[in-house]
């Protein structure tokens, strides 16, 4: 849902045009309800349960099932790219690392992951907390209240983003809006008692040190779509038949009794009370020439079954998401094995990383810029972004992982450890605490130790670990 406009109407970059807000506004808008059916589908709220009521007012059945393969495929695709967290590596990119820890950034990550797969696209909003000692922070913002506004050049650059949402009163009724304008250096914020009407009265203005658009807009796809949005028909087909095949059962049950030369009574009360002792006693006397039989409607649950399982297929197939339950997945299966099963998913999961790696690194400048404004210096141009896949995998042994001694690094060592999260820090740590314990050693036998030799001199993702 980005937004594009020419830069030339707007002549001061920090000063943009209050029609030229609203003439976004509406644009934005305009996409709404197609964002609320997204989130309503992976809800729950799905078409069947809108089904007309005829059938009811007939006696009829009219369930409405729901089987939320929307909720499904999101949950498992983005379970499966973004379950774990992502990895920075780069020359200087500690105090980033750090900020990212500081403010959980691995759950924020997940939000926007979320957002990714339901709306087909995500925005993040930078500021900083409101501490005694301010930090920078990020936030997600519901799509359908934030937008970023970019040039028509071929790089869509930002131009600036707009955050605008309700504003109610002590008693919860909404009395108008409010917009906040994002621009590179100011944030400027209106009130307005009809959105539309560009009639904004500006509330503040504040400053603020990212040095761009503190707003990142992150794409699930190129045609920023979510992960269900395409098999919604096919999802529809699934409830109707599943829905209908539950009206049929009912039917079935409630089937009519078919009288053939015999009446049940002169009066509605007689007929009443007939039905009533047949149905108690589970007996019918017929006189000589009568007959009496149900009358049912014929089910062929075979071919139903066959369209339920065609339309099933048809959902994972298209979604790229596989249906875990699947018989495929029932044995025990080593990592390799397991990937080939999920190939499709591993095509799918490749376009949401190259996407969300590109907005990745558009939040990694905004930090720096805050970052270096509070004198810390930080290098992000040659950063290094790795996405690990949620995958379960064969975990290797302590004696598989001993074997390897004299093989490989210890820090390549420590690694393979599920339970080691930094094998660089680990090593540094082990190397410390041996250095301790030998000095400690040493004083107890009345050995010197050598005063320059302190821990802390330890550095290197490979130094040896003294035996």
């Amino acid at each position: 849902m980005t937004i594009i406009r020419d830069r030339e109407l707007i002549e001061d970059i920090n000063d943009i045009p209050v029609a030229l807000i609203v003439s976004c506004i509406k644009e934005h808008q305009a996409g709404i309800p197609r964002l609320n059916k997204l989130e309503k589908y992976y809800e729950g709220e799905h078409a069947i349960l809108e089904r007309p009521l005829a059938g009811e007012e007939m006696g009829l059945p009219n369930n409405k099932i729901v089987a939320n393969h929307a909720k499904y495929i999101t949950d498992i695709s983005t379970g499966y790219t973004f379950g774990k967290p992502i990895k920075y590596e780069g020359e200087q990119i500690e105090p980033i690392t750090a900020a990212y820890k500081e403010i959980d950034i691995v759950s924020h990550d997940q939000e926007m992951a979320k957002d990714l797969s339901i709306f087909g696209i995500g925005l993040e909003l930078h500021f900083m907390s409101s501490d005694e000692v301010p930090i920078p922070k990020v936030t997600v913002i519901d799509p359908r209240q934030i937008f970023l506004v970019v040039d028509d050049t071929v790089e869509y650059k930002s131009l600036f983003a707009v955050h605008y949402y309700e504003k109610r009163d002590i008693d919860n009724e909404v009395i108008g809006w409010n917009i906040n304008v994002y621009t590179e250096s100011l944030i400027v914020k209106y009130f307005a008692k009809d959105i539309e009407s560009g009639d904004y009265i500006m509330v503040d203005v504040l400053d603020h040190y990212h040095q761009k658009v503190p707003v990142v807009e992150f794409w699930n796809n190129e045609e920023q779509q979510g992960d269900f949005e395409q098999q919604i028909s096919l999802i529809d087909a699934y409830n109707l038949l599943q829905s209908d095949r539950i009206n049929d059962k009912e039917q079935l049950v409630d089937a009519l009794l078919k009288l053939v030369g015999v009446s049940l009574g002169d009066t509605e009360d007689e007929q009443s009370e007939t039905a009533k002792m047949i149905k108690k006693h589970k007996i019918i006397e017929l006189p000589e020439g009568a007959d009496a039989e149900w009358l049912t409607k014929g089910l062929n649950e075979t071919e139903v079954e066959v369209l339920k399982t065609a339309i099933k297929k048809d959902i994972h197939e298209f979604s790229m998401v596989p249906n875990l339950t699947d018989e495929n997945f029932a044995s025990n299966s080593s990592g390799v094995a397991m990937k080939y099963k999920l190939f499709g998913l591993e095509q799918l999961a490749v376009i949401k990383e190259r996407y969300y790696v590109q907005g990745l690194r558009e939040r990694l400048k905004l930090f720096a810029n805050i970052l270096e404004v509070k004198a810390k210096a930080v290098k992000v141009s040659d950063v290094e972004i790795t996405m690990i896949r949620n995958l379960p995998e064969n975990e290797l042994t302590i004696q598989d992982i001993v074997s390897l001694i004299g093989l490989v690094s210890n820090a390549t060592l420590l690694s393979l450890l599920p339970f080691v999260e930094d094998a660089t820090e680990e090593v540094k740590k082990l190397k410390i605490q041996l250095k301790e314990d030998r000095e400690r050693n040493q004083q107890a036998f009345g050995f010197p130790t050598d005063p320059s030799d302190h821990p802390e001199d330890v550095t290197g993702d490979d130094a040896e670990i003294e035996e």
